[in-house]
């Protein structure tokens, strides 16, 4: 409703009126730091850890690999062959039988180095 002003009095205009009757409020003591707050506030992202799909990932990606784990673990981890166990002791006499011929022929090029027990412990007699 636009209102020459040249057209009369403004007192009595019946918009003035109304407001006349409207009741006055006051704000609230915490109204400028709520706006000030609100006005730091309007323009910043939130954090990467304040996303709200943060932690249903990390819920569901924890449960995926405890999953995963569980199902790689055997049924009787205790009493479960494993593949180390078959070759062990082949693995092991075969280097125990590398070392004393390793130990056989470092000794006899330094024969002179060596008593007559020393040597006979090592042939294994």
């Amino acid at each position: 409703m636009k209102r020459d002003p040249s057209s009369g009095d403004l007192e009595q205009d019946p918009i003035w009126d109304l407001l006349r009757q409207s009741p006055s409020s006051r704000p609230a003591p915490d109204f400028a730091a709520r706006v000030t707050r609100a006005a730091r506030l309007a323009g910043i992202e939130p954090r990467w850890w304040n996303r709200p799909w943060l932690p249903a990932t990390l819920v569901g990606g924890l449960a995926a690999a405890a999953a995963i784990t569980l199902a790689l673990l055997p049924a009787d981890p205790f009493n479960s062959p494993t593949p180390a166990d078959s070759g062990a002791a082949d693995s092991l006499a075969g280097l125990q039988e590398d070392y004393e011929a390793e130990v056989l022929l470092a000794a006899s090029e330094h024969l002179a180095n060596y008593s007559d027990e020393e040597l006979v412990a090592m042939v294994g007699f």
